[in-house]
C-alpha cells in the first residue's frame, strides 16, 4: 500500500512542492509532472529520504522546465464566459451556448443535442446571470456524470470481473480517478464528462485495474492493456488535451 506526503525542496533550479509516495512493491524513483501542475516522486520504502533529495536535485531543472512550460499552456488557453455564445466540450465535442429570459420562477437547462439553452428567471439581474448560468450548467455535467460514468463502470465491472464496493463521482482538482485499495472504492472526477468516450473508458479500466493491482508496475500495465490495447493512445490524449476543455 502506497503512502503519500507533501513537501518542498529548494533547488539550484528553485523551489519545488511535490507529493512524495512510497511503496514496498516498487523499486526505482520515478517523477512525473502532470497537466495540472502537480509534481509526484514515487519511491521504494527502503530509499532514505536523503538519496530521493539527491535525484530530485539532479532532476530540478527538468523539472521546472516541465512547470514552466505547463503554466504557458494553461495560460494561454482562453477563459471561458459564461455567456450567450460562448462553447463547453461534452464527451469530447463542443457545443454553444444559449440563454434566454424566461418567465418561470426557477432558471432552468436543457441540452439537444447541438446546443445548451439556459432559461433564466424572471427579472435575473444582470451582474447574476453569469452565475446563474455557471450553476446551471455545472449542474447539468454532474448529473450526466453520475449517470454515464456509473454506467461505464458497470459495464467494464462486468468485462472484467473488477467490481468495486462503492463508486462515488467528485469533484477533483488534480486528479481523474482515485482507487482505495483497500476499501474497494473508486473515485472519480465528474469532469470526465468533458472528454471522449474512449478517454473515459480508459480512466475507468485504469481505476478497476487498481483494484487487483494497487500500483502502476509492469503487471498493471498489462491488465490495462488486455481490457484496452491502444489505452496509451488515450493516456496521451488525457496528457495533451485535459486542461483545454475543463471548466475551473
Amino acid at each position: 500500500m502506497a503512502t503519500e506526503r507533501v513537501r518542498t525542496l529548494d533547488t539550484k533550479a528553485g523551489v519545488i512542492e511535490y507529493t512524495l509516495s512510497r511503496s514496498s512493491r516498487r523499486r526505482t524513483i520515478g517523477i512525473s509532472v502532470s497537466d495540472r501542475l502537480q509534481v509526484r516522486v514515487a519511491a521504494p520504502r527502503f530509499v532514505l529520504l536523503k538519496d530521493i533529495h539527491n535525484f530530485i536535485f539532479e532532476k530540478a531543472d527538468w523539472i521546472i522546465n516541465a512547470l514552466n512550460d505547463m503554466r504557458h499552456r494553461h495560460g494561454s488557453l482562453p477563459q471561458r464566459a459564461f455567456r450567450a455564445g460562448a462553447t463547453f466540450f461534452f464527451l469530447g465535442t463542443e457545443y454553444p451556448l444559449c440563454v434566454q429570459p424566461g418567465d418561470q420562477k426557477r432558471s432552468e437547462i436543457h441540452f439537444d443535442g447541438r446546443q445548451w439553452r439556459v432559461l433564466l428567471s424572471a427579472g435575473t439581474p444582470g451582474p447574476l446571470q453569469a452565475e446563474i448560468i455557471k450553476q446551471q450548467l455545472m449542474k447539468w455535467y454532474r448529473r450526466e456524470a453520475e449517470e454515464i460514468l456509473g454506467s461505464r463502470v458497470f459495464h467494464f465491472s462486468r468485462l472484467t470481473g473488477l467490481t468495486p464496493e462503492k463508486i462515488a463521482v467528485r469533484t477533483h482538482r488534480r486528479i481523474w480517478g482515485n482507487c482505495y485499495y483497500r476499501t474497494r472504492a473508486i473515485h472519480l472526477n465528474w469532469q470526465l464528462v468533458f472528454f471522449p468516450p474512449a478517454v473515459i473508458d480508459y480512466v475507468i479500466v485504469h481505476e478497476l485495474s487498481h483494484l487487483e493491482v494497487p500500483n502502476h508496475s509492469r503487471k498493471f500495465w498489462e491488465r490495462v492493456e488486455r481490457v484496452l490495447p491502444d489505452y496509451q493512445q488515450h493516456r496521451q490524449w488525457l496528457k495533451i488535451n485535459a486542461a483545454r476543455m475543463v471548466v475551473s
